[in-house]
């Protein structure tokens, strides 16, 4: 009897658990359709709405493809809601998708919205877009550029990547992007997966603001064989997060990709955690590292031809002269402003009235 009753209660158990599983299944992620898109209401006061998928998890019975337009508002029983949001896992792995254009009245993009849209080739973030969450246009394999609307008080885009507001934190490359990228000389923070799976980037510069490097960072950057780092001490510890180059040719597992460091910074990067898996394709190169003329708030760096000059707060006069001492430029450089000088290979004498460095072009 007692084996019984004990059977009994562990099959009504199962039956409630089957029931509850069940229930929640049964549990749409939508309030409303209208068009082909589905919505939730996420506050009756003020008639706002997220777009949202049509079952949980960003599943649909029939995926959506080709252009797509989220509208402005959408409506249900005679009421127009505003829609202000993309919903977490809102359009996940709708790979038929080719472009979507979002509305003016959004304020928010969640987590995964737009994750594995491999067909997408390119985004503009309106300018009300306050948040972007956790791997919102991860994975998309075309996506090339993700452009944002210059009236977004939260976000910017630099050359197809986006960023924060003041340029200081690396927030999303587009996987598709290829070629050369040169994060910009005021970045402080890159990202977690801020360059992740970006199969096509060839060449990478790590500007000298650098102080934080997040998780996978640069993970799956299958085809990356240059890496320009202007770091004179590599980042260790808590300023590098976990796997940063992984996937990446580096060349403990025989790859190729090759670190450039700046002179005297060979040993400290050949020692350090993750920065060490390029040995032995660690290399010095003179023309690396930034150089402030002393307490001119002027900065100088080179690049393949050209001496890049930054000046922060206020104006200033420069005067460059190569190693005969001969004049090659004198010019004004405005404040927070970063100008690009051509010049030929060699050494020169960068001048702030009576300050000076030296920098080495190739």
């Amino acid at each position: 009897f007692i084996m019984k009753k004990k059977f009994l209660l562990a099959l009504a158990c199962l039956l409630l658990a089957s029931v509850q599983m069940n229930v929640k299944a049964q549990v749409k992620p939508y309030d409303f359709t209208d068009g082909k898109l589905f919505y939730k209401i996420t506050s009756k006061e003020a008639k706002e709405v997220y777009v949202v998928s049509e079952k949980p998890r960003g599943v649909y019975t029939v995926k959506l493809k080709g252009a797509l337009t989220i509208p402005e508002s959408a409506t249900h029983e005679g009421t127009a809601y505003a829609v202000t949001g993309i919903g977490k896992q809102a359009f996940y792995m709708c790979e038929g998708l080719t472009a979507v254009t979002l509305p003016s009245t959004l304020k928010a993009i969640s987590d995964k919205s737009f994750l594995g849209c491999h067909g997408l080739t390119s985004i503009k973030i309106p300018s009300l877009i306050e948040k972007i969450g956790k791997w919102a246009f991860m994975s998309c394999a075309q996506l090339e550029r993700i452009d944002v609307e210059e009236s977004n008080k939260k976000y910017c885009s630099k050359d197809g990547v986006l960023f924060n507001k003041d340029v200081s934190i690396v927030i999303q490359c587009p996987s598709g992007k290829k070629g050369d990228c040169n994060i910009p000389e005021s970045v402080t923070k890159i990202s977690a997966q801020a360059f992740y799976g970006c199969v096509g980037l060839t060449a990478m510069r790590i500007p000298h603001n650098v102080v934080y490097i997040g998780n996978d960072a640069f993970y799956g950057c299958v085809k990356l064989r240059t890496i320009k780092c202007e770091l004179k001490e590599p980042l260790t510890g808590i300023a590098m997060g976990t796997e940063v180059f992984e996937q990446v040719s580096t060349g403990d597992i025989g790859g190729s990709c090759k670190l450039y460091v700046p002179v005297g910074s060979k040993k400290a990067y050949e020692e350090a955690d993750q920065w060490k898996k390029f040995v032995p394709n660690i290399v010095e190169d003179e023309t690396l590292g930034i150089d402030v003329v002393s307490n001119s708030g002027v900065s100088v760096r080179s690049e393949s031809g050209k001496i890049l000059i930054a000046a922060k707060d206020n104006a200033a006069n420069i005067h460059i002269y190569n190693v005969a001492g001969t004049l090659v430029y004198s010019c004004v450089v405005p404040a927070a402003t970063n100008i690009s000088l051509p010049v030929q290979s060699g050494v020169y004498v960068v001048k702030v009235g009576n300050k000076q460095v030296k920098v080495g072009v190739k």
